[in-house]
């Protein structure tokens, strides 16, 4: 519906006009019409209406036509995330039970080793579709339509707030608002050029989505590195980009920023994590461009709340509070106390969230929506509180949430590794500042025996069972891990604890992906 829309109505007014761009090659809308189309009845005369595709594959510009592709036949989009260990992508796949898979190399051999029974699709031979249909010298059948507005479009995983992957269930009518909601908020249109310089698998991806539908060129990064994005910036003349703060940090830091020419940039789009206001300050006289600070949560369909560059927000309401602005057209929000009531004004309490944007449900987990969605209001578990002028300040992105490099990393998934090991009584996962990435995890462990605690076996572990950007930094011996007396982990004494404990964490390495919340 919405995205075969999209497609249709940029290919009349724009056929010509670059519509995909990577390192790769650039894709124009007519193009990008008959491509999507033909990739499109493949998937439909492979599985059945409705089935889950997932999507495994390194950035490319492909990925978005797998989605568009997906969208046309009435499929449901399940991007997954390539750094996930094997444990992570069976849960994944054990919960979603995917009919197809669509990878690129990487990802195909590792499903053939992992799930061999899955039938895949070569990603880098989606155009070879479009091209098969063109020889056949019949004309090309329309785009197909064969979804609804409000049936599911895709599922992105994210691990709420428990550790443990769910699947957030979104239709076009979210992608729809989404994109709509955008529009009325920034400037763009069939001559914007926007770089989307995070994962596509991540929910994030709405955003791209958003200025396809403005008609805009859409360019995508393989990876990020600092002089990769540079380059891309200057190269394509990207007026508009979508980044982390620790990616604007490495940019800051690369030595190719002195000598590029990034005269094209107007708007620096950042989310996933708060912009310290030396970093902002530094960025914006540095990249000559305007920040635009975004909130958002997979489970709101995205972005939802928005600080404008000309938007000038007065003194913090609360100590470390960030402003994260107004609520998005189409979004409504509120400051709640524990009982549901509106919070005052300097108050603290939690964001909830409502609009046609929320999710449908928590894949096949009716328990778990039912804890986060009450009434038509999204309960998002961040704390914030309004200023006397309206806005929104965030005080905290939940208690036990660690964001490394812009991705979410939640204790509870690391701690329920740890305490799988023989050698751990319990465990509890705090974050640490980092210069680099903004946090990352420090595990204090309770050993089952005294005496007993290897560091090494305890990291080796991880590295089998996480991803590298939920490896903690560092693990700590104690004799008991600190909790209230209702049990809760006391999280906040035990992060001042890893901060005494903790240099500069030069240890800190690299996660292989970064993305937005």
């Amino acid at each position: 519906m919405w995205l075969s829309d999209v497609l249709e109505r940029n290919r009349v007014r724009y056929p010509d006009g670059v519509a995909l761009r990577d390192r790769r090659r650039d894709l124009t809308w007519d193009a990008l019409y008959f491509e999507v189309g033909a990739f499109a009845r493949e998937l439909s005369r492979s599985v059945p209406l409705g089935s889950r595709v997932v999507v495994l594959s390194g950035n490319r510009l492909e990925m978005i036509e797998a989605y568009l592709a997906c969208a046309a036949a009435g499929m449901v989009a399940t991007p997954v995330n390539p750094a996930l260990t094997a444990p992570e992508l069976a849960g994944i796949f054990e919960g979603v039970e995917p009919a197809l898979a669509i990878a690129d190399e990487a990802g195909r051999t590792r499903l053939a080793a992992e799930h061999p029974g899955l039938k895949t699709v070569a990603i880098e031979q989606v155009a070879q579709f479009a091209a098969v249909e063109a020889a056949s010298a019949q004309p090309a059948p329309p785009l197909p339509r064969a979804a609804t507005l409000t049936e599911p479009f895709a599922i992105m995983h994210t691990s709420a707030t428990t550790g443990r992957p769910k699947g957030v269930v979104v239709d076009q009518r979210s992608v729809q608002l989404k994109a709509l909601s955008w529009l009325a908020e920034v400037d763009c249109g069939p001559d914007t050029v926007f770089l989307d310089a995070c994962p596509l698998f991540h929910g994030s991806v709405v955003n791209a989505l958003a200025y396809l539908g403005a008609g805009s060129t859409l360019c995508v990064l393989d990876d990020f590195t600092p002089q990769g994005c540079l380059s891309a910036l200057e190269q394509w003349r990207v007026q508009h980009v979508f980044v982390v703060p620790s990616m604007v940090r490495l940019l800051l830091e690369a030595r190719g920023l002195a000598t590029a020419d990034l005269t094209a940039l107007e708007l620096v789009v950042h989310a996933a994590a708060p912009m310290p206001a030396e970093l902002a300050e530094q960025a914006t006289t540095a990249l000559g461009a305007g920040l635009m600070t975004v909130y958002g949560i997979t489970e709101g369909g995205g972005p939802s709340l928005v600080l404008e560059p000309a938007d000038q927000p007065g003194p913090a309401p609360a100590p470390g509070a960030t402003c994260a602005g107004l609520p998005m057209l189409g979004v409504s929000a509120r400051i709640a106390r524990e009982d549901g009531s509106q919070a005052e004004p300097g108050e603290i309490g939690e964001l909830w969230l409502a609009g046609d944007g929320l999710m449908l449900e928590y894949w096949r987990d009716p328990h778990a929506t039912a804890a986060v969605v009450h009434e038509g209001w999204l309960r998002t578990h961040d704390l914030g509180c309004r200023d006397a002028a309206g806005l929104i300040w965030l005080v905290d992105r939940r208690n036990d949430l660690i964001l490394r490099g812009g991705q979410n990393v939640y204790p509870a998934e690391i701690e329920e590794v740890l305490r799988s090991s023989a050698q751990v009584a319990d465990a509890a996962v705090v974050p640490v500042p980092s210069a680099v990435w903004g946090q990352a995890p420090f595990a204090f462990v309770q050993p089952a025996a005294p005496g007993v605690f290897d560091e090494r076996a305890l990291l080796a572990l991880c590295v089998a069972r996480l991803a590298s950007y939920k490896r903690p930094v560092r693990f700590v011996a104690v004799d008991a891990i600190a909790r209230s007396p209702a049990g809760k982990i006391l999280r906040g004494r035990l992060r001042q604890h890893a901060e005494d404990l903790s240099a500069p964490t030069d240890r800190d390495t690299a996660p292989t992906q970064t993305a937005g919340s």
